[in-house]
Formats: C-alpha cells, sequence, structure tokens
C-alpha cells in the first residue's frame, strides 16, 4: 500500500471487526481492501458488495471469472488474484492468454461472448449499446443481467482502487500479468 499507510485493527475495534467479517469469507484481508481501512465501516460495505459479487451471484464461476477478467486486464493485481479463481471455473491458459491481450477466445459460448462485450462496453461508464444489450438479453435472464453489472461495478470500482491507492501485490503472490499496453 504505497500511497496510504496501513492501518492496524488493533487500534480501532470497528476495523477488527470488518476485517474478521473479510477473513471470515475470503479468508484474508487482501492489500486492495487493507487500503480501506482509514474507513471501517465504508469498507465494511464495500467489502459486502464484494462478498455478494464473489459468492452470492446466480451466475456460474466462469460467467463471474470471465466478467471479471474483461473489467481487470492490464491490472497486474486483479489479474494476479484472479488467475486461480479463472481456471477452477475452467478458463483455459488459452483463453487467459486471448483475453490478456484484448481478444475474445473463439471458445466462448454466445451467452459469454455477449457477457464479455456487455463488461468491456460497460467500462466506458456504463455506455453500452443497444445491441451488445439485445444479444445479452438473448442469452441471460434479466436477474443474471443485474448480477453481471453488480459484478462488473463492483471490480471496476475494485480496481480503480487499486490503480488510484498505488496497492501492492501481496509477498506471497507471483506477478501473473503485465500492465496492459
Amino acid at each position: 500500500m504505497s500511497r496510504l499507510s496501513a492501518v492496524d485493527e488493533k487500534t480501532s475495534p470497528l476495523l477488527a471487526e470488518v476485517y474478521a467479517q473479510i477473513t471470515k469469507t475470503r479468508g484474508r484481508v487482501s492489500n486492495s481492501l487493507k487500503c480501506l481501512g482509514h474507513a471501517p465501516e465504508g469498507l465494511g460495505r464495500f467489502a459486502a458488495l464484494g462478498e455478494y459479487a464473489r459468492y452470492r451471484t446466480v451466475l456460474s464461476g466462469r460467467e463471474q471469472e470471465m466478467v471479471v477478467l474483461a473489467i481487470s486486464r492490464g491490472n497486474e493485481y486483479a489479474w494476479t488474484h484472479h488467475l486461480p479463481s479463472a481456471l477452477k471455473a475452467g478458463i483455459t491458459q488459452q483463453e487467459l492468454d486471448v483475453l490478456g491481450a484484448g481478444g475474445l477466445p473463439g471458445t466462448l459460448s454466445p451467452a459469454e461472448r455477449a457477457a464479455m462485450r456487455y463488461a468491456r462496453e460497460f467500462l466506458d461508464l456504463g455506455n453500452v449499446s443497444d445491441a451488445t444489450f439485445a444479444e445479452l438479453k438473448a442469452h441471460y435472464t434479466e436477474r443474471q443481467i443485474t448480477d453481471l453489472t453488480l459484478v462488473a461495478c463492483y471490480f471496476i470500482a475494485l480496481t480503480s482502487v487499486i490503480n488510484a491507492l498505488g496497492v501492492e501485490l501481496e509477498a506471497d503472490f507471483k506477478p501473473a500479468a503485465k500492465p496492459r499496453a
């Protein structure tokens, strides 16, 4: 965490409580969340959205991770953290290579392709074309579209936090991507 000082949860009972909740659902408090520790209540609410986006949507793991990768392409921290989840969700290394280069793998289903297009257009302040949205609606229910949107919202916000605050990758992670050119 190079731009903001670290906060010791031992000095704040509220922060200790928030960290305990995050650890309960994620196994640890990542640097990307620790950097928000100066505002414990805000961190708790932000982490709750992240918990929903990661663990409670109706999307398949593959769909969810595809959207996360579409949002985080070029962000070394986010890409590195999501690589194991993406592989576990069935995204192949070949697909990861194509996604990392900015392409859409030919192996994507029509639904996955629509979700990826939606996520990529959503990155432009939510300016999604009518054609892309119509394609998305052909494959997903309104609940699924809402979940895709919430996943995209959370990971756009998280990636922005990582970039703005200069969050450093934890020492136990090996960088898995180079910044986008």
